[in-house]
């Protein structure tokens, strides 16, 4: 037996760590609680103080219930149901799994807690018989937190199923009341706090009770898709259930396994390093042995705790432990299988419900005019039986009673597409609106900007994700002329994401013209890791694609180098970069209506970097000419408001052909000039705003072919 330690071993210090898959050198965390209530700890002042006291109770009373075991006071056990959702966080991908497959899974989860699996008696002889029913069922729930039928899947098409384990924000509207029911959230990935997508696989993680407070949102355990199918993926479930209901790992209160003696202070479970991804002999212990007071003793590799790839049992001490916190009122355990709760939630109901609608684009909800998008239908919580698509703005619905179909939009605006599903028991209905842009391009021919304007030039915008400091106007240095725009990334903190959108431009039908930008930007140091690239999108925003993705080495080389004082460029540090010969944009150049951007984000780990410049966009073979011609002619709007009218005035050097357009904020000309001839001198155009609704617009001036513009606002 072992003797009882300190609460403040029994709710040790935690810490996580990866490990590595010896088969294929991918790197696995089959489970990350320890990391996630840490994390949890340190953000919640008081929280470990709560959490250790809770723990301190609850192992007293794992305590008196052995001791009842041992003198035999304790009677019959009672049978213990729990009520059960799954939410199903998807985008449409293998993570929206099958109801056949949650199932199964469940069906795992109760063999495990029952000891009825196909393997029990191929389990090592001493831990086998210490192996008994734990007298606890899962089943799911049949009504919602609102008395709704409830096939207890519920399914959500959203983004977080890419899951960010370090914003505990995420559960807010998908878990239910953790006192009244056991929340499974399945999704695609699981991204440790402080990493990204990509950084190896997280199986499922939990946290123990009174890791927050009773009824918090965060109850509830996450758990990846692909960990679901067959009977060892799906005990990594049961194993989670395990914390869900207080068990430590067998090798202690850690991540990692096979580093240091661990202690799970259960009475039947011997200390162990445990082990990964492995299953050594039980009866092999020279290099296991962690008791040296002790006599040799069998590790329990096979326990389902532990991160072996055979377990297959608990033992007789954690099923006490197990069932102490089901029992207790810490995080409100003993109310889930109350007669009042399983009456409420009607786990023996049929759960044959009426569906309810849900639907979702195969890109996203925004699209060019005469665009088309295919919805599909993510309907769920019944079988549906009629299907009825509707639609207004114009858009036209190629398959209105069919699961899925496609949509036409041809009109710029708001358009609402509605999903009417049903069966015999009911049925629902859902709206989504769908933005529709303006499909023409807003820069038909030569087109260049080197933002000596006042402000954010016309169609440009400005996408500030993260807050804080994004792109703005400089005179601190330019390629040409004297203003650039700038990320000031010395003052931006770690992550800040930055966009600065373009235009659109007519590809398509100026086959020749290539499309060119400059640069200046300083590395902070050689492992500063900030992000630049250049991305493209031909449905007027809706998708965006990775064109051009340099390394920060190549983009600072030949330009600011390496520097830790903040970079001020001169003219020969701007680099050219031609996007138009990137392979990756092949594609685009037979597009009649391209939007580009410029993405910057700060380095993930650190942040505070240094500063990143463009300048000269350009969208034509003359580039140079360009950028001088918008200087040297003068052109500027006056007086801007304009009250009634303004005058668009320019000094010409020669004899030119000019004509322009007014166009408002959705890309909508409002009044247009045709070509004339305009001799050399000043020239001031008077164009009447009296019809003009007050608001922004933007004024196309084609001078000999090139396109210039300005910013113009009506009061």
């Amino acid at each position: 037996m072992k003797t009882k330690l300190q609460k403040v071993a029994w709710g040790a210090m935690l810490f996580s760590g990866t490990l590595l898959n010896a088969q294929t050198n991918q790197p696995i965390q089959p489970c990350n609680t320890y990391a996630a209530m840490e994390d949890a700890f340190q953000k919640n002042p008081g929280a470990r103080e709560r959490y250790e006291n809770v723990q301190a109770k609850l192992y007293e009373e794992y305590q008196n219930a052995l001791n009842n075991q041992q003198t035999g006071k304790t009677t019959a056990p009672p049978q213990y149901t729990i009520p059960v959702v799954f939410h199903v966080l998807h985008q449409g991908g293998a993570e929206n799994i099958s109801d056949a497959t949650i199932n199964a899974a469940l069906a795992q989860v109760n063999s495990d807690f029952a000891r009825t699996g196909p393997d029990v008696n191929t389990i090592f002889a001493p831990f086998q018989a210490l192996y008994v029913n734990s007298e606890v069922t899962f089943k799911l729930a049949h009504k919602d937190p609102n008395g709704n039928c409830t096939s207890g899947i519920v399914r959500r098409y959203d983004s977080r199923t890419n899951w960010d384990q370090g914003n505990t924000s995420n559960y807010n509207g998908i878990t239910w009341d953790p006192t009244k029911y056991l929340n499974i959230i399945i999704v695609r990935n699981i991204i440790p706090q402080g990493s990204v997508v990509g950084g190896g696989i997280i199986v499922g993680y939990t946290y123990k009770p009174s890791t927050w407070p009773t009824g918090a949102s965060q109850d509830a355990i996450v758990y990846n898709y692909g960990f679901l199918s067959g009977m060892i993926p799906a005990r990594s479930l049961t194993h989670e259930i395990g914390h869900w209901f207080n068990l430590s790992h067998t090798f202690g209160n850690t991540n990692n396994p096979g580093v240091t003696c661990g202690d799970d202070l259960i009475s039947d479970t011997p200390p162990t390093k445990g082990n990964f991804s492995s299953c050594p002999a039980s009866s092999t212990n020279s290099t296991v042995l962690c008791a040296s007071n002790q006599n040799p003793y069998y590790q329990n590799v096979e326990n389902i705790m532990d991160y072996s790839s055979c377990p297959k049992n608990f033992t007789q001490g954690q099923t006490t432990v197990m069932r102490t916190a089901i029992a207790s009122s810490n995080s409100g355990r003993n109310n889930l299988w109350s007669a009042t709760n399983l009456t409420a939630t009607d786990v023996n109901g049929t759960g044959i419900c009426a569906p309810i609608a849900n639907f979702a684009s195969n890109t996203t909800f925004t699209v060019c005019s005469n665009g088309t998008l295919l919805m599909k239908d993510f309907s769920y919580n019944g079988t549906v039986t009629g299907y009825t698509w509707t639609a207004n703005n114009g858009a036209v619905i190629a398959s209105p009673n069919s699961a899925n179909t496609n949509i036409t939009f041809p009109n710029v605006g708001t358009t609402a597409v509605t999903l009417s599903v049903s069966n015999t028991l009911g049925g629902s209905v859902v709206t989504k609106n769908v933005t529709v842009l303006n499909g023409l391009a807003q820069v038909a021919g030569a087109y260049s900007e080197s933002f000596e304007g006042t402000g954010l030039p016309t169609n440009w915008a400005i996408i500030n994700q993260t807050g804080g400091t994004t792109w703005q106007q400089t005179t601190l240095g330019a390629a040409t002329g004297s203003k650039s725009y700038m990320i000031d990334g010395t003052i931006n903190p770690n992550s800040a994401i930055d966009i600065m959108e373009t235009p659109s431009y007519d590809f398509l039908n100026n086959p020749t013209i290539p499309f060119t930008f400059r640069y200046a930007y300083a590395r902070y140091s050689a492992t500063h890791a900030d992000v630049f690239k250049v991305q493209a999108s031909d449905d007027c925003g809706g998708t965006w694609t990775d064109i051009y993705v340099p390394t920060m080495s190549s983009l600072s080389n030949g330009s600011g180098g390496i520097s830790t004082t903040p970079f001020v460029p001169t003219a020969s540090q701007f680099k050219t970069y031609t996007l138009s010969n990137h392979p990756g944009f092949s594609n685009y150049l037979l597009k009649p209506n391209v939007r580009l951007r410029f993405y910057f984000q700060e380095d993930a780990a650190a942040g505070f970097g240094n500063r990143m410049y463009l300048d000269d966009i350009n969208f034509s073979a003359g580039t140079s000419g360009i950028n001088e011609l918008s200087q040297s002619i003068g052109l500027s709007l006056y007086p801007n408001p304009a009250k009634g009218s303004t005058i668009l005035s320019m000094h010409l050097s020669n004899t030119s052909e000019l004509g322009y357009t007014v166009i408002d904020l959705t890309g909508r000309t409002v009044y247009s000039a045709p070509q004339e001839t305009y001799t050399a001198g000043e020239h001031g155009i008077l164009i009447d705003t009296r019809a003009l609704k007050p608001g922004v617009y933007f004024v196309n001036i084609n001078l000999n072919g090139t396109t210039l513009s300005r910013k113009l606002l009506v009061d």
